[in-house]
């Protein structure tokens, strides 16, 4: 399986906002604490802002930046955009885009990284207009056609492993549920302990005793792209999983194999899809694990480390 490429508040932990003046100098940062502040203590437009606003670029940042402090620093604006430092590189927002100042000049030929916030409840099925299944059909067509290209210099400054014999050199292998994985070693540890939380419920939960008993095979670090995509998987970093199981009980557990069978593929309730046991999923996500079976474009057994989305659930209130 192939990765796709996923509430009001008046506060976000650790993370730093930071408000861009009208005019802002070439490089400058008004750093508020929200965490050192009750909320009588921020303007009000403040606190508007910091409740709604998950999608500003200065938010999306501070995310990242609180979900990989040993990788990411020095949230700023330069050159009239906000910038951060990737593992010693400057990279600038660029509409999402996360270029090297040596590529902005070619920023078109790159789209953007998508930070979606993660939810906490299985999202509602999409009720498409036909303008929003016109855009969805044309995003689709240009992933499947290999144009959907975005810069892998920003993952590579954030993981690692830039090319097949470094990542082949860098993934560590251990064990998860009885199976041998590789991983990036940086996710190990965590992993580990999501593995500690799943047989602590299995040992007084059938449902999730079963599911374990009835995997197959569990398979993580693998070089590949995304299927029908020109970018690079996230197995492909050692940061994503799939549990695969036995026997899928004639539900449907992928999005592409789904749309061979199904016009209206997103519409298929979530009866109808394989479902891993609540439980399990809460355990991955107590760890900044994702998981697939929240995406629109579903994948049932996959899961992967992207803690940045989760801290943007929690200021989307999802």
């Amino acid at each position: 399986m192939m990765d796709p490429g996923g509430r009001a508040f008046l506060f976000l932990p650790s993370v730093l906002f930071l408000f861009q003046c009208s005019s802002p100098p070439e490089v400058s940062v008004q750093e508020v604490s929200v965490t050192s502040q009750s909320s009588a203590e921020i303007p009000d437009e403040t606190v508007a802002q910091a409740a709604v606003d998950s999608g500003s670029p200065r938010v999306i940042l501070a995310a990242l930046l609180e979900a990989y402090p040993d990788r990411i620093s020095s949230l700023e604006i330069r050159n009239n955009d906000w910038s951060i430092l990737v593992g010693g590189e400057l990279y600038y927002w660029s509409e999402g885009r996360l270029l090297p100042e040596y590529k902005l000049e070619n920023a078109e030929d790159y789209v953007s990284y998508h930070f979606k916030p993660y939810p906490e409840e299985l999202p509602p099925l999409r009720e498409f207009s036909t303008e929003e299944l016109d855009k969805l059909k044309e995003i689709l067509k240009q992933r499947e056609s290999l144009n959907d290209t975005r810069f892998s210099g920003f993952m590579t400054s954030l993981w690692g492993m830039g090319d097949y014999l470094t990542a082949e050199n860098t993934v560590i292998r251990t064990d998860f549920l009885g199976y041998n994985i590789r991983v990036h070693p940086d996710v190990e540890d965590a992993l580990k302990r999501v593995e500690m939380r799943i047989l602590q419920v299995a040992a007084s939960d059938d449902a999730v005793a079963v599911w374990i008993e009835n995997l197959s095979s569990a398979g993580a670090y693998v070089w590949r792209n995304i299927a029908g995509s020109a970018n690079r998987s996230l197995h492909s970093y050692g940061i994503a999983i799939d549990l695969i199981p036995g026997n899928y009980r004639g539900k449907q557990a992928y999005w592409r194999w789904a749309a061979d069978f199904y016009d209206e593929w997103w519409t298929i309730p979530y009866t109808e899809r394989f479902q891993v046991p609540r439980e399990v999923v809460e355990a991955f996500e107590a760890e900044d694990f994702i998981w697939g079976g929240k995406w629109l474009l579903f994948d049932q057994i996959h899961f992967e480390y992207r803690p940045e989305l989760i801290i943007l659930g929690r200021i989307a209130g999802n």
